[in-house]
């Protein structure tokens, strides 16, 4: 009888502390999950609602004087130097905070985006145990609806890979992101019953469609290798089971849009391959690619700590094209990006950029590498995100793109403390 009472008791003071949660911190949550479903379909209207979530957050984190827990806070001051060290590099270059080329313009719009986030990253990661199990499931489902609308989107509404305003190759980096946040956060659940994976698998078949639509095909195999890793790195009893039937479904999408969609990309990438080695055409989608990363090399070592610039990089590289010792596209590319994240760092802010990049990297895969208790698995949903940020950048440029830049920082702040439903924090996180 003392058991069944403090069995009945226990969910009414769960839901007692729950109602005690102020006003302030529900919408917080609440328009953090808005931001989620908006990200990829809809950027424009997501990167509104980041700015305000964020302000809240900043009010919100001032009542609340709770600091978070050491992972999250080396994680916090990793994206705080990064910004800082971009903000304070650009507007040295540039002398000025309001710099009128565009390039700079992102550079600092973008830097904003990683400050800004930090009292997002923070605050929702001091509040996450309050009402631990419904925000996993509301997590879930936003994550879900948004792929929905993604998926919708790019297959009926935008069909053809140049319809759409926001670049194909960006669109399916950030599709592969929040799959793989979804994906990690149903394998941490240890899900037993067949029933309960028909979700994830309609949900990733929809995600790879819009990916192979895309033909984006750094993004496929992103796509393909984060989804195995995922599943090798769960601690499910029949994870090879999970991982046969996954690869089964797969091959089925590919052998049905192989030849519509995969082979003409494939041999597209083997043409390039062969005019660039014999010279022929060095300004093919791989061709700029090599010959951007050749350019990042050549404006690098003249100034290998702390950089040279976008302008000293744009004069190296206009020089070298001069001398026909790069393709005259590398001049295009040079006021864009060098289609690699590591290489975009080292060309522009040196090697102490590039270990600050890689410092945000670390710190976010090492959050979620530990485990918040024996009995709770890696954040498997932060650790993918991570490996599709960090596999997409190096054929492209993330950080580069204010969309992209929200959906990372939005997504390390709603996954930083996320744990499946039932298994407890940390003492210390508590």
């Amino acid at each position: 009888m003392n058991d069944g009472g403090v069995g009945r008791i226990r969910p009414k003071a769960a839901i007692r502390r729950s109602i005690k949660t102020s006003w302030l911190e529900w919408i917080v949550y609440g328009l953090t999950l808005i931001v989620l479903f908006l990200a990829v379909p809809f950027p424009v209207e997501a990167r509104k609602l980041f700015y305000f979530a964020c302000g809240l957050a900043g009010i919100a984190w001032a009542f609340d004087r709770k600091r978070p827990d050491t992972g999250v806070l080396l994680l916090l001051a990793a994206l705080a130097t990064f910004a800082l060290y971009r903000v304070a590099h650009t507007v040295a270059e540039a002398g000025t905070f309001f710099p009128t080329i565009d390039a700079w313009q992102v550079y600092l719009s973008t830097a904003n985006r990683f400050l800004m986030g930090l009292l997002l990253i923070g605050y929702l990661s001091t509040r996450a145990p309050s009402f631990h199990e419904r925000w996993f499931r509301a997590l879930c489902a936003a994550l879900m609806l948004g792929l929905i609308a993604t998926a919708v989107q790019e297959l009926i509404l935008h069909q053809a890979r140049g319809e759409r305003w926001q670049r194909a190759t960006l669109f399916a980096y950030e599709v592969t992101a929040v799959f793989f946040a979804y994906f990690g956060l149903q394998l941490m659940r240890q899900i037993n019953e067949k029933k309960h994976w028909l979700a994830p698998a309609v949900i990733g078949l929809l995600a790879l469609g819009a990916v192979l639509w895309t033909e984006t095909r750094t993004a496929l195999l992103c796509f393909f290798i984060g989804s195995a890793l995922l599943i090798i790195l769960s601690e499910r009893i029949r994870k090879w089971k999970v991982l046969g039937v996954a690869a089964l479904l797969g091959a089925i999408v590919l052998t049905g849009c192989y030849s519509l969609l995969v082979k003409p990309r494939l041999m597209e990438a083997q043409n390039d391959i062969s005019q660039y080695v014999s010279g022929e055409n060095r300004a093919t989608s791989l061709g700029t690619r090599f010959e951007l990363w050749r350019a990042s090399v050549m404006v690098f070592k003249p100034s290998p700590w702390l950089g040279g610039g976008y302008q000293q990089r744009a004069q190296i590289i206009d020089e070298a094209v001069e001398r026909h010792r790069l393709d005259p596209v590398a001049s295009h590319y040079s006021s864009v990006n060098m289609h690699n994240e590591l290489l975009e760092e080292l060309s522009l802010r040196g090697v102490a950029g590039g270990v600050l990049l890689l410092c945000v990297y670390f710190t976010a895969a090492a959050l979620g590498w530990r485990r918040s208790c024996h009995a709770a698995p890696k954040n498997l949903a932060l650790l993918g995100v991570i490996f599709a940020y960090v596999f997409s950048g190096l054929t492209d440029v993330l950080f580069f793109s204010r969309e992209a830049t929200v959906l990372f920082i939005t997504l390390l702040a709603v996954l930083a403390r996320a744990a499946p439903p039932g298994l407890p924090l940390r003492r210390s996180d508590a």
